[in-house]
């Protein structure tokens, strides 16, 4: 392993889960991008899950008192289900598209990355936004990954404390993993998968990336970093969605 990439894996995965903390969402924006440039998309987004799964857990151990159970149900129910689909229909189109998922991602990083950027709040209002809101997250959480950025523009409208909404959308986050990657390993297109070395070194630095978060939640400028990912994103997106259509030899 060079050192360029364990810098990559270590560094990359710590940084996602710290700005989850503040954002809502970054790490598997984040990780889903880095992982395609050594897989292809499918294996990437799964690579990402796995990471994205055991970085909730330890999220939802460290906030699990502050839940708020009637959001869960409202937002966190419809995205469970369209998670399923979402991982459903991957499964599906894996075989049949296979490369040509890489501009499909990049297009939704620049659009999540466009929205976080010029702070659009979505105008819809209640429990059927919610529901609806729920619905679109778990879709794409189940099909790229990229659950939590949907997620925060839908739940920014909302008044709540941020250990709330951390909580909340940890417990939303860690069920639709635990959808979709069961989803994913039912794919006959995994059968010859195996774990591996970069996620020996990916899970631990995501988990220190959550514990250093919860201790300076209420400390960090979370305007500036979200900035900060939404820049990141719409780079990563451009890239990939140049870089298909004008490969480098």
């Amino acid at each position: 392993m060079t050192l360029a990439l364990l810098f990559i894996i270590v560094v990359t995965p710590f940084l996602g889960a710290l700005a989850t903390f503040f954002t809502g969402f970054g790490l598997n924006t984040i990780l889903v991008p880095v992982f395609m440039i050594y897989f292809d998309a499918p294996l990437a987004v799964l690579m990402a899950g796995i990471v994205h799964l055991c970085n909730n857990i330890l999220k939802v151990a460290l906030t699990a008192r502050s839940i708020d159970w009637n959001l869960f149900r409202n937002f966190g129910l419809p995205a469970l289900l369209f998670a399923f689909i979402g991982a459903q229909l991957l499964n599906t189109v894996k075989d049949t598209i296979g490369a040509q998922l890489t501009p499909v991602f990049g297009a939704i990083f620049i659009l999540f990355a466009l929205l976080e950027l010029f702070n659009w709040k979505l105008p819809l209002q209640g429990l059927w936004a919610m529901r609806i809101g729920g619905s679109l997250s778990g879709f794409f959480g189940g099909f790229s990954g990229h659950q939590g950025a949907l997620r925060a523009l839908f739940l920014s409208r909302l008044k709540m404390e941020p250990i709330v909404f951390v909580a909340t959308t940890a417990i939303i986050s860690l069920l639709v993993d635990l959808t979709r990657v069961s989803v994913y390993f039912s794919g006959s297109w995994l059968y010859n998968y195996y774990p591996t070395y970069i996620m020996i070194y990916c899970v631990p630095s995501a988990l220190a990336g959550t514990l250093i978060g919860r201790k300076y939640i209420q400390k960090v400028n979370h305007a500036r970093l979200s900035i900060i990912v939404g820049v990141a994103l719409l780079a990563m997106g451009l890239t990939m969605v140049l870089g298909y259509f004008i490969p480098i030899h």
